[in-house]
């Protein structure tokens, strides 16, 4: 026989044997796709008893909101009010639902944030804590913001609560030590400043929504400074 044909034979042998590889050995292969399930690890983690969930804080857009997981329920906190959202069932991740076209739909590590129906904006975790959460926190009884000058004040509690406030821009600080409420059908408070300037806080308990971040507010704010008048929205904290 010629070698050629000899060689051909051993090649087409060879093709057909068994491999000599080991018998619990694995061939090559593409790795195996996973579908991750929807899962609460993706979600801040609920209270314990241990103690409360801790509150994370994220930038939605605009909006910094927090958030604090109970166990089908998360607590969303923004623009100086709460809202409880319930769990829902989602394609993928966690998905929370308000009562007035709210949900909060965490993402692996974003959320997307919706607002009486409309997209606020993608979430992702924030070190700080929204101005109304810390305000909160520190005691404040109402705050209220503005633009166009930006400004914003800030009332304590109590009878005669001390006022601050930054106008213009936080070219301008305002101080009360007392201010005192104002009477008749207007709520709000009045006072005068350490420089002697004459300053009146009126308050309105109606919808009221930011131009600048379209937050939505449950009151209006009238930050008088001598007459010279600053419109916001506000929120009572307490």
């Amino acid at each position: 026989m010629k070698p050629i044909l000899l060689l051909c034979l051993g090649v087409a042998f060879t093709a057909c044997s068994p491999a000599s590889e080991p018998d619990d050995a694995v061939a090559p292969a593409q790795a195996p796709v996973v579908v991750q399930k929807p899962s609460a690890v993706e979600a801040p983690p609920p209270a314990t008893s241990e103690g409360p969930a801790p509150v994370l804080h994220y930038q939605c857009g605009d909006v910094l909101v927090s958030t604090q997981m109970q166990t089908d329920t998360m607590q969303l906190s923004l623009s100086g009010r709460s809202i409880m959202m319930r769990h829902v069932p989602a394609a993928f991740g966690a998905k929370y639902e308000g009562g007035e076209g709210e949900s909060y739909w965490i993402k692996g590590e974003e959320a997307v944030l919706t607002l009486a129906g409309k997209e606020v904006g993608r979430c992702t975790k924030s070190d700080h804590a929204s101005p109304w959460v810390d305000a909160q926190a520190r005691g404040i009884g109402f705050r209220a913001v503005g633009s166009e000058p930006g400004w914003y004040v800030e009332v304590g509690r109590g009878e005669t609560p001390p006022l601050h406030a930054l106008v213009d821009y936080g070219q301008r600080e305002i101080a009360i030590a007392g201010a005192e409420p104002l009477t008749g059908d207007t709520a709000g408070f009045r006072g005068t400043a350490t420089d002697g300037t004459a300053i009146e806080l009126r308050i309105t308990r109606t919808s009221c929504n930011d131009g600048m971040s379209g937050e939505a507010f449950e009151a209006s704010a009238e930050l008088l400074v001598a007459d010279k008048p600053y419109k916001g929205c506000g929120a009572y904290l307490e």
